[in-house]
């Protein structure tokens, strides 16, 4: 819902200006409509601006639009999105929307969608010159979803009903030189409830499960984000409607998509989850709590993404594990993995200067090793993990590495795990190896892996792996190659 008012009220000021404070007038308002329309389209009904006093009350209706769509057995509606904007002088605008907001859509015997915002309260000051908003201030009370899926080959239906008792946001944007912003982000959830049930196949029993999250948060940082760059590409598309007009000025759709480039420098997003449980049939999950990252550099020659998650402290029910792995279970991951070494905007420049959107394919044949080329000029792609962790009550691992990913042969790379506890989970797999078949595949694997371990003083292990060496995998210095089935063909 954050991401509509911004895109809303982003398209509707994005080419407006006021050079003067005063009084709304129907001649400021016509033009803030013809200002819009670039960015909407000239469909009668969608746009309407209204004078009111030292304010402009817009009203974006999708209902126009929607009614083209016109397929059998598909429904689709969405309140307006009724703005309050307000010149500020200096290119800058207040703008406001308050009230209820219901959407839904039905697809006849596949889904239903359902949803309703109680109240929203959304304030925020936009900027011309960057089509960005300078500060933008949001909250959200009871949110409610509704949905009904059905499989189209068992029929079977899904209901799932979610609440949301709290959202609420900020943002603030800093203008740079280059005509591009820094901006960052916070987002949070609150009293979060989930539940659906699936009427399976006539005879058998409901599966049903449900969510609760006390609440989840988010922080995002984007810098060098172009945002006039980007609306100015969505001003031409809507300008350019149908395939023979953009194949007609596509030399002006292709500068300004060099012109946009790279979108962004760096988008880092972060999210914290806290106190969550999910009821099932066969017991209650809990995981108090849980993080992700991602961060990835924007359109650039140096193209890198970046995942990261963790978990702590994960219960599950009891009886669905046997006796004997009391303790062996993890309740804490973590994992963190960046991938770089490629080249995200040289393929895209080699496809603006190839492409002729005439043509099927636009670019052409056999060009396509060019691409891989411009991607990945060195033929690998570089992966790091770092901060790995696995952990129970009764045993830790630890692990980081880099590697090389070579496209045109083996990997290449090294890599260090720790692990403090590996021999009570020997001793407590042995003992059930005696009667349960599962332990004793277990034993054999967890004897080879601390064969090739070394101790260390603290009394935990070491394994460090070593791949730099072209045919060979080193554990701790000993070539097992052949166990990972790497060792070089025989000689002839």
């Amino acid at each position: 819902m954050h991401i509509r008012r911004l895109l809303a009220a982003s398209l509707l000021l994005a080419t407006a200006s006021a050079h003067a404070l005063a009084a709304a007038t129907p001649e400021e308002a016509a033009r803030i409509t013809a200002s819009l329309q670039t960015y909407l389209g000239s469909e009668p009904g969608v746009v309407a601006v209204a004078p009111q006093g030292d304010d402009y009350i817009v009203t974006l209706n999708p209902a126009p639009y929607i009614a083209k769509f016109n397929q059998p057995g598909v429904k689709v509606t969405l309140d307006p999105v009724v703005l309050t904007i307000r010149p500020k002088g200096n290119g800058q605008w207040d703008v406001s929307q308050k009230g209820p907001y219901a959407f839904g859509w039905s697809a006849e015997g596949i889904s239903t969608v359902d949803g309703k915002i109680a109240e929203q309260d959304w304030t925020g000051v936009f900027d011309e010159a960057t089509a960005a908003f300078l500060t933008s201030t949001y909250t959200i009370k009871n949110f409610t979803i509704n949905q009904t899926m059905i499989d189209p080959s068992t029929k079977a239906k899904t209901d799932t009903a979610s609440v949301y008792e709290s959202w609420t946001g900020t943002s603030t944007a800093t203008p740079r030189p280059d005509g591009s912003v820094d901006a960052t982000g916070t987002m949070n959830l609150a009293g979060i409830i989930s539940a659906a049930k699936t009427d399976a196949a006539p005879g058998a029993p409901p599966l049903n499960y449900s969510i609760n999250n006390a609440k989840t948060d988010y922080a995002s940082t984007i810098k060098g984000f172009r945002s006039k760059a980007i609306l100015d590409l969505v001003a031409w598309f809507v300008a350019h409607p149908s395939k023979e007009l953009i194949v007609k000025d596509q030399q002006q759709l292709k500068d300004k998509v060099l012109a946009a480039l790279p979108l962004w420098e760096s988008l880092d997003t972060n999210a914290t989850m806290a106190d969550t449980t999910v009821a099932t049939a066969i017991g209650s999950f809990a995981l108090p709590s849980a993080n992700f990252s991602v961060g990835m550099n924007g359109v650039s020659k140096d193209g890198k993404l970046r995942e990261a998650f963790g978990v702590t402290g994960l219960t599950m029910p009891p009886g669905i594990a046997p006796p004997w792995t009391d303790g062996l279970i993890p309740h804490t991951f973590k994992f963190d993995m960046t991938a770089q070494g490629v080249d995200l905007e040289a393929p895209v420049r080699l496809f603006v200067a190839q492409a002729d959107l005439a043509k099927d394919p636009p670019i052409p044949a056999g060009s396509e090793p060019a691409y891989l080329a411009a991607f990945a000029p060195k033929n690998s792609i570089n992966l790091s993990l770092a901060d790995g962790e696995i952990a129970a009550a009764g045993y830790s691992l630890t692990y980081e590495g880099a590697f090389t990913v070579n496209f045109a042969g083996l990997p290449t790379g090294t890599a260090t795990i720790r692990m403090k506890g590996l021999d009570e989970v020997l001793a407590k797999v042995q003992a059930a190896a005696t009667t349960d078949p599962n332990a004793q595949q277990a034993m054999g694997g967890l004897v080879a892996f601390k064969g090739f371990g070394k101790a260390e003083a603290d009394g935990g292990m070491v394994w460090a792996v070593d791949m730099t060496q072209p045919g060979k995998v080193l554990v701790n210095g000993i070539d097992v190659s052949a166990l990972a089935g790497m060792a070089p063909p025989p000689q002839q």
